[in-house]
């Protein structure tokens, strides 16, 4: 992707790469941009939808919001700059800090944290501990997840290729086997729809979906890729704010004074209760979760399972860009073969 030229612009704008997944982005950029102008700056913003997975930013972006999961490929790649001790991050899940460092260099704010979670209604609720535990149908984005279900089965059985092998095939039996596999990805996944008519009881998805679903009683439980009863290594995708190693004088100023706005909890309760409605997203920040419960209590056992300090974050290695979706596609097609040969992971940081 390359970058936009700013000329002839006596104050050029801040650019702010932002992922496309990132929950509700065009709200997200009105309520940043609004607070902003509200701090008293009058600096121009430009946002720059960006699939962080797929491709690279480009080298103008001041500020880059992001899957951790290429945090490593960024950083090595020199867009991310060290995040200032001025930042108060203080209110953040401490894992999400101490677990997300570049050659020990703290490297952004994380804003949201998010899970693959295993859904139900309180009433279907069988208190399943692993995914081995089912034998239904269960709602499920297969494809365009089948990396991340196998790097968390991975960080369970490390080399024991046997067990992961397990954990996807039986997988992709409760997804409806090998040919709704090949068709099952976050674009076309109709998991909702199934679920809110009933037509499984189980979904593994994002607590995000929970907007979408019909009013119930839900019980969530971050999904467990193993056969033991509790996760040996939970891991969790964080979305983060950095800022650009290139970004200079004045105008690194003002995207400091950006990057403390995304970490304010007045900020992030907006984001999460938008025009009233909760979103279900789950913050990175701890303090907000106390406000969220009033809204749904479901929030006190979200935060409990928040805290845990066992908790990881999902980080690839600085080939990210080149191997990780490739490993994917290499990953599913190994399952149909009759020996079941895995590709080696050696890139999970």
């Amino acid at each position: 992707m390359k970058g936009k030229e700013h000329i002839g612009t006596a104050e050029p704008p801040i650019v702010v790469y932002y992922y496309y997944d990132l929950t509700d982005t065009d709200w997200f950029c009105k309520l940043l941009k609004q607070r902003f102008r509200a701090s008293g700056h009058m600096r121009e913003i430009e946002f720059v939808c960006w699939n962080c997975y797929k491709e690279l930013p480009g080298r103008d972006g001041d500020l880059f919001i992001y899957d951790a999961v290429a945090m490593s490929a960024l950083a090595d790649k020199g867009f991310l700059h060290q995040l200032p001790d001025i930042i108060d991050v203080t209110d953040m899940f401490s894992w999400t800090i101490d677990k997300s460092k570049v050659r020990q260099k703290t490297c952004g704010v994380p804003l949201m944290v998010c899970s693959n979670a295993l859904i139900c209604r309180r009433e279907d609720d069988r208190k399943i501990r692993s995914v081995m535990d089912l034998h239904e149908p269960v709602a499920i984005p297969l494809r365009s997840m089948m990396m991340y279900y196998y790097l968390q089965a991975f960080c369970n059985y490390q080399n024991d290729s046997d067990k992961c092998v397990r954990i996807m095939k039986h997988l992709i039996e409760l997804a409806g086997g090998g040919d709704y596999a090949d068709r099952s990805s976050l674009a076309d996944y109709d998991g909702v729809r199934r679920f809110n008519q009933r037509e499984c009881r189980y979904f593994l998805g994002f607590t995000e979906s929970i907007r979408l679903f019909k009013p119930d009683d839900y019980v969530v439980r971050f999904a467990n890729f193993s056969e033991h009863e509790e996760d040996q290594m939970p891991l969790f995708m964080v979305d983060y704010a950095s800022l650009g190693n290139n970004v200079r004088e004045e105008k690194l100023l003002d995207c400091l004074d950006l990057l403390e706005i995304m970490a304010d909890p007045r900020f992030i309760y907006q984001l999460c209760v938008r025009e009233g409605q909760l979103q279900y997203m789950l913050p990175a920040c701890r303090s907000v979760y106390a406000d969220l419960s009033k809204l749904d209590p479901l929030y006190n056992t979200l935060y409990g399972m928040l805290l845990s300090e066992e908790n990881g974050v999902f980080r690839y290695g600085v080939r990210f860009y080149e191997d990780f979706y490739n490993r994917g596609d290499a990953l599913l097609n190994s399952l149909k073969e009759p020996d079941h040969r895995l590709p080696s992971i050696r890139d999970l940081n």
